[in-house]
């Protein structure tokens, strides 16, 4: 209830001006995105990447502007140059255009996945909520055929993903595992965490025994110790992904010691509602948050 109302509070219009007008939400936003443009997301990139870190890049629109994400992406692609190669770019299946059109969403993946080959980097195709799952899959079967290297996210909170992973790893896909932040009915889903953790240890064995390239996208240290320890036996194509400003020194710890660690960029003009989203999942930093749009009044 608590954080209900947190969050509640947090979203309101009138901490956002102030929040807005008081330059809290500047030094706020510092850890978590890297600027509204492909330039800045560049920049940061370089310096991750000067530090044995990989990256990942999402795109965040603004307001009803979400079909212009991959456009972007290709853009950001350009920016590069050659310093696009092994990054990888994370977009959502509804930025693909997938609930006005499937077809044409697979055709907008498509010239995207291309756009990534060409510039040797690598697409991976996320999940949203559960009524667009089975979509989603469809979609990303239709584009892998002819670009393997297309990975796909599984939210392992969703009861039907263990059974899916058994399906799918027989092809090697690249295969993103983590816990969902898409509310699931109830029949449908894990309600615990610890069903959840339980899921997503059962789905990386399954992935990594079964060679599929993993990425782990979890934060919880328990998972990541899991995961070395599987990584050891296994000795698959495997990495490690994480939030920007999530963990940091476990990050580089990571890199440090062997493994891929990759580190996902969000920028774009959309860095308002992803930050109150990042806040509000987070009471601590809320807290923190409303303190410093109080203290700048």
């Amino acid at each position: 209830m608590i954080t209900g109302l947190l969050r509640r509070l947090v979203r309101s219009r009138r901490v956002q001006r102030i929040a807005l007008a008081s330059g809290a939400l500047e030094e706020l936003s510092k850890p978590y995105l890297v600027g509204s443009g492909p330039a800045q997301a560049g920049r940061e990139a370089g310096v991750l990447r000067s530090r044995g870190l990989d990256v990942s890049f999402t795109y965040l629109p603004q307001g009803d502007g979400a079909e212009e994400t991959p456009g972007e992406l290709e853009a950001l692609l350009d920016t590069l140059g050659d310093r696009a190669r092994g990054v990888e770019l994370s977009v959502k299946p509804s930025h693909l255009g997938i609930r006005d059109s499937p077809e044409r969403a697979t055709t907008t993946l498509r010239r995207l996945v291309r756009a990534a080959d060409e510039a040797g980097a690598l697409v991976t195709l996320e999940m949203q909520c559960h009524a667009e799952y089975r979509e989603t899959l469809r979609l990303w079967r239709a584009v892998h055929a002819d670009h393997p290297d297309l990975g796909i996210t599984l939210p392992v909170d969703i009861r039907r993903v263990e059974r899916d992973c058994v399906g799918i790893v027989d092809d090697a896909p690249r295969l993103r595992l983590c816990i969902g932040s898409y509310p699931i009915p109830k029949p449908l889903g894990f309600r615990t965490g610890h069903e959840k953790s339980k899921a997503l240890v059962r789905c990386l064995r399954i992935a990594m025994e079964g060679g599929a390239r993993t990425m782990l996208a979890s934060h919880d240290p328990t998972i990541i110790a899991i995961a070395q320890d599987l990584q050891r036996r296994t000795d698959g194509d495997f990495e490690f992904q994480m939030f920007h400003g999530v963990r940091p020194l476990e990050q580089r710890r990571l890199a440090d010691i062997g493994y891929r660690s990759r580190v996902l960029l969000p920028y774009g003009p959309g860095w308002f509602e992803y930050l109150m989203t990042r806040v509000t999942t987070r009471p601590q930093t809320a807290f923190s948050y409303l303190r410093a749009v109080l203290d700048k009044r």
